[in-house]
């Protein structure tokens, strides 16, 4: 199987990155010929040291990306896209090429697609919260819709570690892209931070997992609201692989969206998840349904879906009785690993391909 995939992003890292890589490596692994279109950059370098052939190209011109496609002299069997300046090389290269279209969407951003659906052989969407949203926006081919989560690595992150109560401090880790379309994520941590400035009857240290234009204003932020009381905070930056799975590992409560929220909760933490689009909160009996549902925070209107005073809430819960951190963090467990487990879920995704292509095959037969 001979798979393009092609992807727009305007941030250098973070969860479209992730889900485009996670796909890539999987379908190489089962013999597939995979080539991703890509601006050039960490993505482009990052696939090229697992053996991933990469196109580069900056997405100006959609002829020009489709000549740089034509030029690999291959001939794709299915183009897999995200939304964005994507779609125009992904819809012109199929039109002529005649060949199947699916396109993943991973939050409320609708991108015009009711004016492509048609085109498309299938619409994946992260979550049942933004498969939801989209099909309240384009009223047709709601048949084309699967859900495929994002999910964690089993392999790499194949270890949880439980709070054990051995140390007097707690480590709080905030992980997330510091840039403008997460704003609403980066909000709810300062207020995370500006509480636990208040408390003193124990150190905190927050640790900084990320990286983004906000970056260095989000940090001079922290220390303001720090800079009274004993705890501290540690920036590590944007880390990958078996750096991150440290990172998490070393925190005892973690803030995060999306991806990192299901990481987090393989690692065994208690996760109070928040997305660029809503605030979901500690991941706990009475809303984990929820955040299932949501991507963690995919869907939503941010402060407007936001009851006041729901971070502080959140963090008193663990903070106020430090037991609860355990058994929340085991029961996180036990939904990452029941829900989204990426070697089953690509698997699917692998297996979708498949019947696309048969379909494709009985209607180019049919019209003979």
């Amino acid at each position: 199987m001979k798979l393009l995939y092609i992807v727009y992003f305007n941030a250098p890292m973070g969860g479209l990155h992730e889900n485009v890589f996670a796909s890539a490596l999987y379908m190489k692994k089962q013999k597939c010929e995979v080539h991703v279109v890509l601006k050039p950059g960490l993505l482009q370098k990052r696939m090229e040291s697992q053996g991933i052939n990469t196109i580069p190209t900056d997405f100006s011109s959609p002829e020009d990306t489709v000549a740089l496609i034509e030029d690999t002299d291959v001939y794709f069997d299915l183009i897999h896209f995200h939304p964005g300046p994507s779609k125009h090389s992904a819809l012109m290269y199929g039109r002529k090429h005649n060949v199947p279209i699916i396109e993943t969407y991973h939050g409320m951003w609708h991108d015009e697609l009711r004016k492509h659906i048609d085109q498309l052989n299938a619409v994946i969407t992260v979550s049942e919260g933004i498969k939801a949203n989209l099909q309240s926006k384009v009223k047709k081919h709601h048949e084309k819709y699967y859900v495929m989560p994002n999910g964690y690595d089993r392999k790499l992150f194949k270890r949880p570690k439980f709070y054990n109560r051995s140390s007097s401090e707690l480590n709080i880790g905030l992980i997330t892209r510091f840039d403008q379309d997460k704003q609403f994520i980066i909000d709810i941590m300062l207020l995370a931070v500006n509480h636990i400035g208040h408390k003193k009857n124990m150190k905190l240290n927050i640790h900084i997992v990320g990286d983004g234009t906000f970056k260095d204003d989000f940090i001079n932020l922290c220390k303001q609201f720090l800079q009274n009381s004993q705890h501290q905070v540690e920036f590590k930056g944007w880390l990958v692989d078996k750096q991150l799975k440290k990172a998490y590992l070393d925190c005892d409560i973690i803030i995060a969206p999306g991806r990192s929220a299901i990481e987090g909760m393989a690692c065994g933490k208690p996760v109070i998840a928040v997305g660029s689009k809503n605030y979901i909160g500690l991941i706990n009996h009475d809303n984990w349904q929820s955040g299932v549902h949501n991507n963690f925070g995919g869907a939503g209107y941010k402060f407007k879906n936001y009851q006041v005073g729901s971070i502080e809430s959140d963090l008193d819960y663990l903070f106020d009785y430090p037991e609860r951190i355990r058994s929340v963090g085991e029961f996180s467990y036990k939904i990452a690993s029941q829900f989204f487990d990426a070697e089953a879920i690509n698997r699917n995704l692998f297996n979708i391909y498949r019947i696309v292509l048969q379909e494709d095959a009985l209607r180019k037969a049919a019209v003979e």
